[in-house]
């Protein structure tokens, strides 16, 4: 009887617990149906409410785990990541997704901005865009923006904004992106954002740099891009003692290369192309002997400036693996250069005044480096000037050009002929039509050649690195059509080593 009593009581047991844990899962599910029921409201709004979108989203909650843009930890929405979906309209519900860490939204045309947004004090990572339907409260926007303290990258593009003061409030940004925004001045309090590890400034408007910037002493990446009104870069890089990437670029008004860019010696990658350096004066297109502390550079951009010299301290960076000098006037190259033996690219296009390439340097290209110029690396150049003008003459214009030649050449020596009086040959220039859609194309029209000029030289004694002048005869044009582009060519008639390609001029025929 013992042993039935203690049966019955083992099986109650049992079934009391069972149905504790049944209660207790139910009681589980229905916690986190209620913590969810208001997030999947306010999703199903958000689907509701855009239906162009471009989300994977349907009207069932049944698969909602395997929705895009859904970051989900410990039963919570943690983050929302809908950029570039087609989204328009944001609901003002958005604040109940109260657990929200991420929230990106950039590449949406949206139409409002609600201020429930900025109720989402947990937020880290927010990314926004504007559109051309947006309409926002300044008032409202910026003092709500600030107050999102725990903000640590924040990404804004295409706001109708012209200034930002305030923003040295969110004093934990690490990253700060702000792009296709008119700033006018970039506000003095950025300096209280002394966590900052990256800034952007793409497509502004403001004038300067100013000094506060320069406390941002945690800085590994500045990139300022395409800011027209930008006509200086102030000296104290220095400070920046974590900076591996700097980028400052398309600011036309940059004149002159700022040496204490150098101090920043870490630095990896240095990005100044598309400015105008070097543009007032030829000093201020020196790229000076401080180049050489930069040790860590890998990538050098110098792209579209007017630097005409370049320090042989250049050779000093043994670990630069590009270099862009591509359109410049730079006419030497400096022969420490060939020390960069893990070059991969070295881009000398465009410079149309570049003698020849040291053979240090070409020897690079037997390392697998890619050197990229007029001709070939080691071809023999020719330094040259023209000028030209416009007469009128009844009905018609006359077309006038000398060409000074100030060439160097090696003299070949051909079947054991010594290094007396020996003939090197016919040395031409001639006048060709151009391509107006690229001026840069180097295909000769040969039936457009409106000059033709050859003269003879000797080596005398076995003269190398002979230097001479040739200066053509002033050559009326016949027939010369109007608006159109001439270049001058220059060549060896015997050996076809000697190449220079001038920079064209559009001419007009007067009337």
């Amino acid at each position: 009887m013992k042993n039935l009593y203690l049966r019955v009581f083992a099986i109650c047991a049992c079934l009391i617990l069972s149905c504790t844990k049944e209660i207790e899962a139910d009681l589980i599910t229905t916690v986190i149906e209620d913590d969810f029921e208001d997030v999947n409201n306010v999703l199903l709004k958000i689907l509701k409410d855009n239906p162009d979108n471009t989300l994977n989203w349907s009207d069932s909650l049944d698969n909602i785990n395997n929705w895009e843009g859904l970051v989900i930890e410990n039963d919570k929405l943690i983050g929302l990541d809908i950029e570039n979906k087609g989204i328009k309209v944001l609901t003002p519900t958005i604040n109940l997704l109260e657990d929200l860490i991420v929230l990106k939204l950039k590449n949406n045309e949206l139409s409002n901005i609600p201020n429930e947004l900025f109720d989402l004090k947990k937020l880290e990572n927010l990314s926004l865009s504007g559109g051309t339907n947006l309409t926002i409260q300044i008032d409202d926007f910026l003092p709500g923006l600030f107050s999102l303290s725990n903000l640590k990258e924040l990404d804004l593009d295409h706001f109708e904004i012209n200034e930002i003061e305030g923003v040295g409030a969110l004093n934990q940004l690490e990253n700060l992106i702000l792009e296709d925004i008119p700033l006018d001045v970039i506000p003095s309090d950025i300096g209280q954002l002394i966590l900052l590890e990256e800034i952007n400034f793409t497509n502004n408007n403001f004038f300067e740099i100013p000094e506060g910037f320069f406390r941002l002493t945690n800085l590994g990446s500045i990139t300022l891009i395409n800011n027209k009104n930008l006509t200086t870069i102030p000296e104290g890089f220095g400070v920046f003692t974590r900076l591996d990437s700097l980028t400052i670029t398309g600011s036309e008004g940059i004149q002159k290369f700022v040496n204490s860019i150098s101090e920043a010696v870490i630095l990896k990658k240095l990005d100044l192309s598309n400015n105008n350096i070097g543009f007032l004066t030829s000093e201020d297109g020196i790229i000076p002997d401080e180049i050489g502390m930069l040790s860590q550079l890998t990538d050098l951009n110098l792209e579209n400036n007017h630097i005409s010299s370049i320090s042989s301290r250049i050779g000093e960076l043994v670990n630069l693996k590009t270099i862009n000098l591509r359109n410049n006037v730079v006419t030497d190259i400096p022969k420490e250069l060939g020390a960069l033996t893990i070059l991969d690219v070295l881009d000398l296009s465009g410079n149309l005044m570049l003698n020849e390439i040291p053979e240090e340097v070409c020897k690079l290209e037997d390392l697998g480096a890619i050197i990229i110029s007029e001709g070939e690396c080691g071809d023999l150049r020719v330094s040259s000037e023209y000028g030209f003008n416009t007469t009128e003459v009844g009905v018609s214009s006359l077309f006038f050009i000398d060409v000074v030649l100030d060439a160097v050449i090696d003299p070949v020596f051909v079947d054991g002929d010594g290094p007396f009086d020996l003939d090197f040959g016919e040395i031409g220039f001639e006048i060709h039509e151009v391509n107006i859609e690229d001026v840069l194309t180097r295909e000769d029209t040969l039936d457009q050649v409106l000059v033709n000029q050859t003269a003879t030289q000797q080596f005398i004694n076995g003269t190398n690195n002979l230097s001479y002048e040739l200066i053509s005869p002033s050559v009326p044009n016949k027939d010369l059509p109007e608006g159109r582009t001439y270049r001058v060519r220059l060549f060896n008639t015997e050996f076809s080593n000697v190449k220079t390609y001038l920079p064209a001029y559009e001419l007009t025929v007067l009337e």
